[in-house]
């Protein structure tokens, strides 16, 4: 059967995302991507990503595990401070509040932070010189 440009396209986009994931070398990404460029019927394209993994199948997010060791360090935190007051007597005002609010801004602030930062824009490489 023969392909569309789109699938094509596809195959392009999951090749990228494995030679960016370490699975192939940049001789093999070219030689792959003239192939899935080149390709006419599905066994050709098939033959492009031959050995790599569906790109369809679940993964972990580092942001995931992130999340659950942001939660824990909070947790730890806030009941070392809590410990800290109910040994000291526990009188009067429950000053561990005040740690709680700060970490709760601390971990909502990096649990929820994009990814990944934007690069800033390229400096400029030309220097302006004066003729004298």
């Amino acid at each position: 059967m023969l392909v569309s440009d789109g699938e094509r396209a596809q195959a392009v986009k999951e090749l990228r995302h494995h030679y960016d994931a370490g699975r192939l070398t940049l001789d093999e990404f070219e030689e792959r991507l003239a192939q899935a460029q080149a390709a006419r019927t599905e066994a050709q394209l098939r033959e492009a990503l031959r050995q790599l993994p569906p790109s369809a199948l679940p993964s972990v997010h580092r942001r995931d595990t992130r999340w659950r060791s942001l939660a824990l360090q909070y947790a730890l935190v806030n009941a070392i401070a809590i410990l800290i007051w109910l040994f000291s007597g526990a009188e009067g005002a429950f000053w561990p509040k005040w740690v709680l609010v700060v970490t709760l801004v601390m971990f909502t602030r990096r649990a929820f932070r994009p990814r990944h930062r934007a690069l800033p824009p390229p400096r400029s490489r030309r220097r302006d010189r004066s003729i004298t």
